[in-house]
């Protein structure tokens, strides 16, 4: 069940061929796994190893100044920071919670949210220059940056799935992506195991893909879809090694293809070598994570080329935007 690990360069870099290669490769390991990971993906290592320093140096202000750029809850895209228990990713997949209630969960994390930098209907939330010196410049490059390789791989799909160049990059031209940096808190393994806590609840995202950077201590698993509901590890690069990129399957893009390619559900555990520990204290975990997404007045339902008179539409016709906010306000849910 291990993800194969893909050359991203031959896509960027190389021949005809070569990137059909990879185009196929990639789009199979979605289709069978609903994950995918890159190496020679377009992004230095200095500039991933640049951004977990923001992320750690961000998530070190004192609270007043992290809540004075409070995200508002509501069904509106997330923007600036939420505090541990902001949101829960429990609510998202009630088939996974096994007393069968979402009552007293919560996730154990905090998060930055941020979209592209002249967003005027929903504006981003900036640590003031004096708090957080040139936070705001970098992380606005890194965003465009992990915007254009959201590009080249929704590129890469046309090829894979046999779509006419421009039928999914066409419908992601208004950038609207989310670029959010995680931070989890140590944790006890006691707390964990008592059942209502955990770094992040079996779910789906809501866009098109996502694309993770983890730092070294892991914990993201993957389901197993051979085995519902068990889950595997997508372990980090090995210290020294490559930047690796962990890429799973969104919601919309599920809708896209008429279900030819599944969201890919995963969650937040505890690192592996902790798995079996009565107690201890799980180390604090980054990430980083773009939650690439389609135009927002752009349909999310079927396309075209996956709805068949045999094979008919299986979801309604929305914009990307009213079905962000739908999925925004279960996170909110309080409803047992």
């Amino acid at each position: 069940m291990a993800l194969r690990t893909l050359d991203f360069a031959k896509f960027l870099n190389g021949s005809e061929s070569e990137r059909r290669e990879l185009a196929h490769d990639l789009t199979d390991s979605f289709k069978q796994q609903g994950f995918a990971k890159l190496i020679n993906h377009g992004i230095e290592d200095r500039q991933v190893a640049d951004l977990f320093e923001w992320t750690s140096r961000l998530f070190a202000l004192p609270l007043k100044e992290k809540a004075a750029i409070a995200n508002v809850t509501r069904d509106a895209p997330q923007r600036g920071w939420s505090g541990q228990g902001g949101e829960t990713t429990a609510y998202l997949r009630e088939g996974h919670l096994k007393n069968g209630s979402k009552a007293g969960l919560t996730d154990e994390e905090e998060h930055f949210d941020c979209s592209f930098r002249d967003d005027a209907e929903f504006p981003n939330l900036w640590p003031s220059e004096s708090t957080l010196p040139g936070f705001r410049p970098f992380t606005e490059k890194a965003y465009e940056d992990l915007q254009n390789l959201s590009l080249y791989v929704i590129d890469a799909m046309e090829i894979g799935l046999s779509l006419p160049p421009g039928t999914l990059v066409e419908r992601c031209k208004e950038t609207t992506s989310e670029l959010r940096l995680n931070h989890y808190p140590p944790v006890s393994m006691s707390k964990l195991r008592e059942g209502k806590t955990k770094r992040g609840w079996p779910h789906a995202d809501f866009g098109i893909i996502t694309l993770v950077f983890q730092d070294h201590v892991g914990g993201l698993e993957m389901e197993d879809r051979s085995s519902p509901g068990t889950f595997v590890p997508v372990p980090p690069a090995p210290p020294g090694g490559k930047t690796e990129l962990a890429i799973n399957i969104s919601e919309t893009f599920q809708r896209w293809s008429n279900d030819v390619l599944k969201a890919g559900i995963h969650q937040v555990a505890p690192p592996p070598y902790m798995r079996d520990r009565e107690d201890g204290i799980v180390p604090e975990r980054r990430s980083i994570v773009f939650f690439f997404k389609a135009s927002r007045g752009t349909s999310v339902g079927p396309l075209p080329a996956f709805v068949q008179d045999d094979y008919p539409a299986r979801y309604e016709e929305m914009t990307a935007i009213d079905f962000q906010k739908t999925r925004t306000s279960v996170l909110y849910s309080t409803k047992a």
